[in-house]
């Protein structure tokens, strides 16, 4: 489906008349627009262009009527309808955004284990010090250029502020930990610059 049917497929659902039009050819068979607009009350070509636009989106079956040219008749293709969105690069961001925040939160957790609360809560200001540092990873990951630079820029930022504070073995450890913890199940996003 292209996406000026992805687009009028949702306008014509987003309408007062995309949900009732699908519910009343639900149990039926091929039902012509004619047929819909008279038991919906509404006009016939209010009817045709949602049923053209359900039929273009892939939610509905479509056949010339056998007695009129150039009529069609229409009906469900399942009673049950999913739409599913794959939004592509914003997706991966988003598990991109994930994956940076669970990668932090266990870094932070290392380093409260290993210097306490202030040693955690100076590492998280050191590398946000615009404020509380989930809100500034998220913006930090929503204006990268791609989730790949953002997540080893952060690797790496955090490598070398955990190493001017704990020295270069400890960052090292905690930072190898932190990514095990934080990229678990998700090693399509592990940042190339793994100590």
């Amino acid at each position: 489906m292209v996406a000026d049917d992805t687009r009028r497929a949702l306008e014509a659902l987003a309408s007062e008349h995309g949900l009732p039009i699908l519910r009343f050819l639900q149990g039926r068979d091929w039902t012509l627009a004619s047929q819909v607009a008279e038991g919906l009350g509404i006009h016939t070509t209010t009817a045709s262009k949602h049923l053209a636009a359900f039929h273009s989106a892939g939610l509905l079956e479509r056949r010339d009527h056998p007695a009129r040219r150039p009529t069609h008749a229409y009906r469900l293709l399942s009673p049950l309808i999913r739409i599913e969105f794959d939004l592509g690069e914003p997706a991966a961001g988003a598990g991109a955004a994930q994956a940076a925040e669970a990668f932090l939160a266990a870094l932070l957790e290392g380093a409260t284990r290993v210097g306490g609360h202030r040693l955690a809560d100076g590492l998280a200001e050191a590398l946000f010090p615009e404020g509380e540092w989930r809100q500034a990873l998220r913006r930090r990951v929503a204006a990268a250029s791609s989730p790949r630079t953002a997540l080893d820029a952060l690797v790496r930022d955090a490598r070398r502020t955990c190493a001017e504070v704990v020295g270069g073995r400890t960052a090292d450890r905690l930072i190898r930990l932190a990514l095990e913890a934080g990229f678990e199940g998700r090693r399509d996003l592990l940042p190339e610059v793994v100590p």
